[in-house]
C-alpha cells in the first residue's frame, strides 16, 4: 500500500478533481505578442487563472532564462514537492531545443499554504523559475523550446499545458529582467554559496526499522528562527511528510530539531541508503543540503 503512494500522488491531483465533478480538460493556451525588444516568448494565457512565458538574457557573461508564471488572485501553483496535498510538481520538456547541451530548472523557495487536502508548498500571485542553460557551441544562438505542464488551483484545480520558444543570441544579449534577478536570490543556496544568515544543516537522524520509522533534522538558523521550516525532497519522488506546523523543538541558540513521522508514508526499504535533499527556510534566509537515509 505504501509503495503505491508515489504513483497515487501524481494521479491524485486529477483524481481529486474528478471526484469533485470539477475536472477540466487541459487548457490550450493561445499566445499574446511579446513587447518589442523583449528577449521573451509570447505570453500563453489561460484566462482568468494563469499565464506564462519564457524570458532570457545574460547574467555573469552567461545565458540565463526564466519561466515566468502569473496567477489570478486566490490561485496557486506547486513547488517541486507539492507538500501534503494531492498536487503535482511542474514538468518541463526541453527536447526540441537547438544548440543546448544542458538545461537545469531551479525553483525559488515556496510558501507553505493550506488547502482542503492539507498543507501545500507552492506559489501565489507570480513567480519565476530560473533556468541555467549551457550551449553546445557558445558562438551560436540557442534555440530554447519548452513544453511544460503545471497545475493551478483554487477551489477548482486545472491542469495547464503551455509551449514557449525564445532564441538567445550568442552575443549582444540584454541583462536578465528584474523579476528573474529577484527569483535567483530566492533559490535555496548550497553550502558553498550560503550567506551568513542562511540556515545550516547540522545533522540528520533516521530510524527505519520497527513499526514507527522517523526522520529528524537538526539545523542552525543564524538569522533567527522566525518562520523556520524544513522541506524534504525524497529520492525517486517518494512521499516524505512535512513537519507539523510549530512542532520544531529548540535544542540550542537559534537551533531547531524537526521530527517527521514516516509511518505509512513510504516503505523504508525504498529509501534506505538513498540520498535526499532538505530545503531549510526562515524569515532571513534559505539553503539546501543533501543527506542520506541511513
Amino acid at each position: 500500500m505504501r509503495n503505491s503512494r508515489r504513483i497515487a500522488r501524481r494521479i491524485g491531483f486529477y483524481g481529486w478533481v474528478a471526484a469533485a465533478g470539477l475536472l477540466a480538460a487541459p487548457l490550450s493556451m493561445p499566445s499574446a505578442p511579446a513587447k518589442a525588444g523583449d528577449l521573451a516568448s509570447s505570453w500563453a494565457t489561460a484566462k482568468p487563472e494563469t499565464k506564462s512565458r519564457l524570458v532570457a538574457g545574460e547574467a555573469g557573461g552567461k545565458p540565463l532564462a526564466g519561466i515566468e508564471i502569473t496567477l489570478a488572485p486566490g490561485w496557486k501553483t506547486y513547488w517541486k514537492f507539492p507538500g501534503d496535498s494531492g498536487g503535482i510538481p511542474p514538468l518541463f520538456d526541453w527536447s526540441a531545443s537547438v544548440n543546448v547541451k544542458s538545461v537545469a530548472v531551479t525553483l525559488p523557495v515556496p510558501l507553505r499554504m493550506k488547502d482542503r487536502t492539507g498543507d501545500i508548498l507552492g506559489y501565489s500571485d507570480a513567480t519565476v523559475f530560473p533556468v541555467v542553460v549551457e550551449p553546445v557551441d557558445a558562438s551560436k544562438p540557442i534555440g530554447l523550446k519548452l513544453s511544460m505542464e503545471y497545475g493551478v488551483c483554487r477551489e477548482v484545480c486545472i491542469p495547464v499545458d503551455a509551449t514557449h520558444a525564445v532564441e538567445i543570441p550568442a552575443t549582444g544579449r540584454p541583462a536578465i529582467p528584474a523579476a528573474l534577478v529577484g527569483a535567483l536570490d530566492r533559490v535555496p543556496r548550497l553550502a558553498d554559496t550560503r550567506k551568513p544568515e542562511d540556515p545550516k544543516l547540522l545533522r540528520t537522524e533516521v530510524k527505519l526499522d520497527g513499526d514507527k520509522p522517523w526522520l529528524a533534522i537538526e539545523a542552525e538558523f543564524p538569522g533567527g528562527t522566525d518562520a523556520a521550516d524544513a522541506y524534504v525532497v525524497s529520492p525517486n519522488g517518494y512521499y516524505i511528510p512535512l513537519p507539523k506546523p510549530g512542532s520544531a523543538k529548540p535544542i540550542g541558540a537559534n537551533t531547531l530539531r524537526f521530527e517527521i513521522d514516516l509511518t505509512g508514508a513510504v516503505e523504508p526499504a525504498d529509501i534506505r541508503g538513498k540520498s535526499a535533499s532538505v530545503t531549510l527556510v526562515s524569515a532571513r534566509g534559505h539553503s539546501e543540503a543533501m543527506f542520506k537515509f541511513e
